[in-house]
């Protein structure tokens, strides 16, 4: 396997079978068979919640959306998982 640049950290986890097969399919599907980059998908997801929720906390509970709001965000700023072929 070729080095990525940047570090790189390996970690071991246990998923429940029906988890680790659903990341398998996703990675064939998209990724040609690379988890790595599902996980990093699914990370990124993660950041932008955070992100998100520390942004909203910011404002005191002044600006909290709702979920129909929250929904239009994700779909305005691209975060809702394009379909595949």
């Amino acid at each position: 396997m070729k080095r990525r640049p940047g570090g790189t950290t390996h970690l071991s986890i246990s998923l429940p079978t029906e988890e680790a097969k659903m990341l398998r399919r996703r990675a064939r599907r998209i990724y040609d068979g690379n988890v790595s980059r599902v996980v990093s998908d699914a990370i990124r997801y993660i950041a932008y919640e955070e992100g998100r929720d520390a942004l909203i906390t910011s404002f005191r509970g002044k600006g909290k959306p709702t979920p129909a709001e929250a929904a239009q965000l994700d779909h305005a700023w691209s975060l809702v998982a394009k379909k595949s072929a």
